[in-house]
């Protein structure tokens, strides 16, 4: 299966190569943690001649600012800053202080779309000093929270923060906390050595043009990295859970959590904490996309079957590359039931639980509560594909849901005289074992 996948990826980055006249397309699948293909095609600098391989690095652009969401939030679950608090707690004397850090993850803080410097005019980025004196003249153009408006002066906003509060840079904590732990080591801040070359395409010949390689400095926290398909997969899957030692469960779980819609009409788009969420037919789809003088790239997800796909090119404008990645995500096949490794067979159920477990009515509609693998789990007879819930102990005769249907509300076990389990609480709802 997977030399048959490589084969159709390959001809899709041929076919995605030609009809817009690129120099070189890089794409990759992988799944469950695990790389199914990388395919290069064409040139990574056309006047050498050198060829685009899988472990050529380019450019990410704003792929990098999932990296960046993914630290502050890791702050945030240490306690290290706290994303409803607004940016004056943090950086006092600022003419958007009003924005709260959750809502600049999102790009609905109302902020002006660059910082009021002329780094695209000079193709220099302000150094930390130089950024945080051009926030005076900072515009708030809409409430906070009124709507989604994208904003490279929030994330280089956020960057400033987080180094307020940690003493170091952003790009230092990044690196520490992300990129050393996940082994991506061709992700870097600089441009690499063996770099493809960036270029635009001239609309009336066949030729292109090398563009400058700009150096964002403080605003690269919302722009800078450099990385390759075979790292962004190992991002993505990260993205996914697929290293909760690096990113827990919360993380991700908030990451992937609607905080605004972008398309108010239709409701296909909407953003978490800087990730892109995006309806697909029957299946939802997170991710980044990352554009630079010279670079397109895409990082597209699937939660539900653990699938990245990546796709990168070395020009600056001219393919749709966020729907080169998704289609590519699309056609791999999601992984079959003799694919996944066996879970192995759950702890014993505590005492504790003994009672409360099968099944239990509430409202007429009938409940069922198992012990599996990871814990304490409930869900609607109706409709259990749709409807679980998993619970952590709470205390004594307490658990409360952490995922699923009624999600953060605490569960009790009532108990008789004799100390028999003979109702549950959940929510404040009366649980028996009969309908009534």
């Amino acid at each position: 299966m997977v030399d048959e996948l490589g084969a159709k990826v390959r001809q899709r980055a041929d076919e995605v190569r030609r009809s817009h006249r690129l120099p070189s397309v890089i794409l990759g699948v992988g799944q469950s943690g695990k790389t199914l293909c990388v395919e290069g095609v064409g040139l990574a600098e056309v006047d050498g001649g050198r060829v685009a391989a899988p472990e050529t690095p380019y450019r990410i652009g704003s792929i990098t600012k999932t990296f960046t969401s993914a630290v502050m939030l890791l702050l945030a679950e240490r306690g290290e800053l706290d994303l409803d608090e607004p940016v004056e707690r943090y950086l006092p004397g600022t003419a958007i202080g009003r924005a709260r850090l959750r809502q600049l993850l999102s790009h609905c803080g109302g902020l002006q779309r660059e910082a009021p410097l002329d780094m695209w005019a000079t193709m220099r980025g302000p150094t930390g000093p130089e950024l945080l004196a051009s926030l005076a003249a900072a515009e708030q153009i809409d409430r906070p929270g009124k709507r989604w408006h994208y904003s490279n002066l929030g994330y280089a906003v956020l960057g400033q923060v987080a180094e307020r509060v940690t003493g170091q840079p952003c790009q230092m904590l990044i690196d520490r906390e992300l990129l050393l732990p996940l082994g991506l080591t061709s992700t870097t801040w600089r441009t690499p050595e063996s770099a493809a070359v960036g270029y635009r395409l001239d609309p009336y010949q066949e030729q292109v043009h090398i563009e400058p390689d700009m150096q964002q400095e403080a605003i690269g926290v919302g722009g800078q990295l450099w990385s390759t398909a075979e790292d962004l997969l190992v991002w993505g899957d990260a993205l996914l859970g697929g290293a909760p030692e690096v990113l827990p469960a919360e993380v991700i779980d908030a990451m992937h959590t609607v905080q605004v819609l972008v398309d108010r009409r239709r409701w296909t788009s909407g953003w978490g904490l800087g990730l892109i969420l995006e309806r697909t037919e029957d299946r939802i789809l997170s991710g980044h996309t990352g554009a630079m003088p010279g670079f397109l790239a895409a990082l597209t997800m699937d939660r539900s079957s653990r699938t990245v796909a990546v796709a990168m090119t070395n020009v600056t404008r001219g393919v749709p590359i966020s729907q080169v990645a998704a289609d590519v995500l699309i056609e791999t096949p999601a992984p079959t039931e003799q694919d996944d490794e066996p879970s192995g067979l759950a702890a014993p159920c505590p005492d504790e639980l003994e009672g409360a477990l099968g099944r239990w009515w509430s409202e007429a509609e009938e409940t069922i509560f198992t012990w599996q693998t990871d814990g304490l789990h409930a869900c609607l007879a109706s409709d259990p594909d749709v409807t679980g819930s998993r619970f952590v102990r709470d205390g004594v005769d307490h658990y409360r849901a952490v995922a699923g249907r009624l999600q953060g509300e605490r569960l009790r076990l009532v108990r008789d005289p004799d100390g028999q389990v003979v109702s549950l609480g959940w929510a404040t709802y009366p649980f028996t074992r009969s309908p009534r």
